[in-house]
């Protein structure tokens, strides 16, 4: 029995190609305005690499995304601050710390402007939002006071080396680590 080849069927890049992808993406990611120019750039750079008229479809392309993206913005299917906040509550949830938080919203093209008014308002909201942070961060990890296991020698060590690489300040490590668990429990629930 003979394998089928596949072939792939040549696609031509149109306006309403691009439009198409941008509406399957966000139909499953939220993301931002830079994140979905890269998403898009990317896919016509695919494409059209083997075509013969490549710097004219490269130029209409460029002009198409960004009609596109107004059009989404207007539509409001992307929004950057939303975007923005909910991340950033997503990774305070999930014990990431402030900086590293903030560090990730850049990469995926969130203006600094927006990035310091989420992170304003989520000081605002909460001024110890980066020790709530630290505790979910050390309680996942098990360290400190939530350690199962009997400590060995150089734990101590490993865990604030850990709790650095993973945007925390000394003090804000001894804080978390040197601290009770009844403490730890009260500041995350708030008691």
């Amino acid at each position: 029995m003979k394998a089928k080849i596949k072939y792939k069927k040549k696609v031509k890049i149109s306006h309403r190609y691009l439009l198409g992808a941008a509406y399957r993406y966000l139909e499953r990611y939220a993301t931002t305005e830079a994140n979905l120019k890269f998403i898009l750039s990317r896919k016509v750079d695919r494409i059209i690499v083997d075509q013969e008229n490549s710097e004219v479809l490269k130029e209409n392309s460029k002009k198409w995304i960004s009609e596109i993206i107004d059009s989404c913005v207007k539509q409001k299917l992307i929004d950057d601050t939303l975007y923005a906040q909910n991340r950033m509550k997503s990774f305070l949830n999930s014990g990431n710390s402030v900086s590293k938080a903030k560090n990730k919203l850049r990469a995926k093209g969130v203006p600094l402007e927006i990035i310091e008014e989420v992170v304003t308002s989520i000081y605002k909201k909460r001024p110890d939002a980066n020790i709530v942070s630290a505790i979910k961060y050390v309680k996942r990890r098990r360290f400190g006071p939530f350690r199962i296991r009997e400590r060995k020698e150089n734990a101590k060590q490993k865990e604030f080396a850990a709790m650095a690489r993973a945007g925390y300040s000394y003090s804000e490590s001894a804080k978390v680590l040197k601290a009770s668990l009844e403490e730890l429990e009260n500041i995350l629930y708030e008691k």
